[in-house]
């Protein structure tokens, strides 16, 4: 059976499905389901349930069947309720992808597809983390190409397809005017061995890649086992045979979900995971999942009918038998589901409207599963304008140990900030959290996390250099303290900076990794023995480069500050070596340097830096004994000398700093 036999049978199959509500609906739909005889024991992995808040039924005919939406313009409506446009949308033959926010400002990223035998659309949370993310893959009308399409960063400006023999097809990045990134696309013929897509800046150096993989992870290596099977929001059903992870040569049978090209669900047949959700002694019949807009799953055989309550709101899921003979009832459903709330109430019952199985939320309570509050909440000042805030944060103990947790902020899906990470009390650096409010704009982000031992101050710098304070905030009970710092959603933070009492130097932690991710041999530089060179990139790197390649170390400062700004008496010289050269710079007035450690030492005369950033520059050549064990290790020490060979500084403890 060709492709588009497959198609055209599971689109009837579908349609074979499909019934029109009515208010007798669930009667017929009874009368006409019998339970299915069970012949033996069948499983599926079970996933636990997505958790979705408010359901606004788009589509009412219960299960597997057309969007009733049948023009585009209406779905789109009906996809915007309660969000606003940001910026013109993207046409790209029969696909429309688009920007908004919800009422707390916070950005979705829509698409309506309307070049199949419906249009499909849906709208969602923009989460931009890493060079980008790929959002879906649609066939052109004549099915021999392909188009992907995606997000990416701000700072992307092209973008393209890379084959499996390595040739590059590019691709456009539409920027929309207000919008929290760009949007991504690449066209190439389906017959195509496209393996990732990379993101270039403007110096065409490449930001990051992502792997096409992505789209479709499990079923990349997987046997169909089945025909395809339509549902409704355009959504694709299919078992497969699938690599076991542990057993070579092995497989396990599984369902994938797909929607746009992009698998959104998978279930495994294995007994060992058949409705195990909530654990041997509640077994849970049903799996349901929310991918944009659309519910979807399975529940086990017995199950004619699933009841999703929330806050007094009902989604009705019918279930119907799966065309593969699997004893699965599947159910899908179009429906909005970009609410806030997060409690809810699953209950089954079977086909005689005899309830089987409940599923209530838990009493709520304080600190949820992160454990017992051991201090006082603490409101952070200056967030009282924050989406459900102002933020507040505090100190839990459980069984894993101490926790941060805060609450306050909005999610991008517009649900409420919360959430304890371990706190780590003993770190010389303290990990980070974020919080963010989309509203007033341009919004703002707060970053907070626990004071270190010994820290006085903490301060956040921009990428353009400008510092902003951290406040400190004590609470009765908590076992340390905390920093926070607030800076406006479109500022850039660069570093963060720690002062901690006695010393000369602040240690310095880096947000923003850049100009060591995309390096640029900038500049002529300072030439240097044996072939290296030193170039300042902007914002706040210094690399040394060598035979075309850049050495291993960026050299980070703080932006709108100088490389001496990193030397002091707790550091008098920042240095690395890679195979046979060690490089970096000293303290200003240094004129020779002198180091050892077990595997043999090393030497090395400066030169200024051109710069005038007041330290001496060097590189040189190391030992085979060196370059083969390395020198960096704990009896490591340095000296240096000025020109007229005084010791002018000593680095006694220099190993593993």
């Amino acid at each position: 059976m060709t492709p588009l036999e497959e198609r055209l049978k599971a689109a009837l199959d579908a349609r074979a499905q499909t019934y029109e509500a009515g208010q007798n609906a669930w009667l017929s739909v009874r009368a006409r389901t019998p339970l299915p005889p069970r012949r033996g024991r069948w499983l599926l992995a079970a996933i636990p349930v997505a958790v979705i808040a408010l359901f606004v039924p788009v589509l009412l005919n219960g299960g597997l069947g057309r969007n009733s939406a049948a023009d585009p313009g209406t779905l789109q409506r009906q996809l915007m309720a309660g969000l606003t446009p940001i910026g013109e949308p993207v046409l790209l033959d029969g696909l429309k992808l688009w920007f908004a926010k919800g009422r707390l400002g916070n950005p979705q990223f829509c698409a309506l597809s309307s070049g199949g035998r419906e249009p499909v659309g849906s709208c969602a949370a923009v989460y931009l983390m890493g060079p980008g993310t790929y959002e879906g893959s649609v066939a052109g009308k004549d099915a021999a190409t392909v188009l992907d399409y995606g997000l990416t960063r701000p700072e992307t400006t092209q973008v393209r397809a890379v084959t499996g023999d390595g040739r590059q097809l590019a691709g456009t990045v539409h920027r929309v005017p207000g919008a929290p990134g760009a949007i991504w696309s690449v066209s190439f013929a389906a017959a195509e061995q496209v393996t990732k897509v990379e993101f270039l800046d403007s110096a065409q150096q490449v930001l990051g890649d992502m792997p096409r993989s992505m789209l479709m992870g499990r079923s990349r290596k997987a046997k169909p086992a089945g025909l395809p099977y339509e549902m409704a929001g355009g959504l694709a059903l299919r078992p497969y045979q699938v690599p076991n992870d542990t057993q070579p040569g092995a497989t396990d049978l599984e369902v994938i979900w797909t929607r746009a090209g992009k698998e959104v669900g998978s279930m495994a047949l294995k007994d060992a995971y058949l409705w195990k959700g909530g654990g041997a002694d509640n077994p849970w019949p049903v799996h349901v999942q929310a991918e944009d807009g659309v519910v979807f799953g399975a529940a086990r055989p017995d199950v004619a009918r699933i009841v999703w309550t929330i806050e007094g709101r009902e989604l009705t899921l019918t279930p119907r038998p799966d065309p593969w003979g699997l004893k699965l009832g599947l159910f899908a459903l179009t429906a909005d589901a970009r609410s806030e709330e997060r409690r809810y109430t699953l209950v089954a019952y079977d086909a005689r409207g005899t309830e089987i199985w409940r599923n209530e939320p838990p009493p709520e309570k304080e600190s949820g599963d992160y454990g017992e509050r051991i201090s006082d909440k603490v409101v952070v000042a200056g967030t009282e304008d924050f989406s459900f805030g102002p933020v507040e944060v505090w100190f839990t103990k459980n069984r894993e140990g101490t926790m941060l947790c805060s609450s306050g902020g909005v999610e991008p899906d517009g649900s409420r900030s919360s959430g304890c990470s371990t706190a780590e009390l003993d770190r010389r650096f303290s990990s980070r959290s974020t919080r963010t409010s989309y509203l007033p704009e341009p919004g703002a982000e707060l970053a907070y996390g626990v004071l270190p031992p010994g820290i006085e101050a903490v301060t956040a710098v921009t990428v353009d250099g400008t510092p902003i304070h951290a406040q400190i905030l004590k609470a009765k009970g908590a076992p340390a303290a905390v920093w926070a710092v607030r800076y406006p959603a479109n500022v850039k933070i660069a570093a963060f900076s720690y002062r901690e009492k006695g010393r000369e130097l602040d240690r310095i932690s880096v947000w923003d990794h850049s100009c060591w991710q995309t390096p640029r041999q900038e500049g002529t530089g300072r030439r240097l023995p044996g072939g290296v060179s030193a170039h300042l990139q902007a914002p706040m790197c210094l690399h040394f480069w060598k035979d075309g390649k850049m050495l291993p170390g960026s050299f980070e400062r703080l932006p709108g500050t100088k490389l001496r700004a990193i030397l002091g008496r707790e550091q008098p010289v920042q240095w690395n070596q890679y195979k046979d050269t060690w490089y970096g710079f000293a303290l200003p007035g240094t004129a020779r340097i002198e180091g050892g450690s077990k595997s043999g030492r090393v030497a090395a005369e400066t030169v200024p830096d051109p710069w005038g950033h007041g330290v001496a520059m060097f590189a040189a050549p190391v030992p085979e004994g060196v370059a083969k064990k390395g020198l960096n290790w704990p009896d490591l020490a340095f000296t240096g000398y000025d020109a007229a060979g005084k010791v002018l500084w000593r680095w006694d403890r220099a190993g593993l700093s």
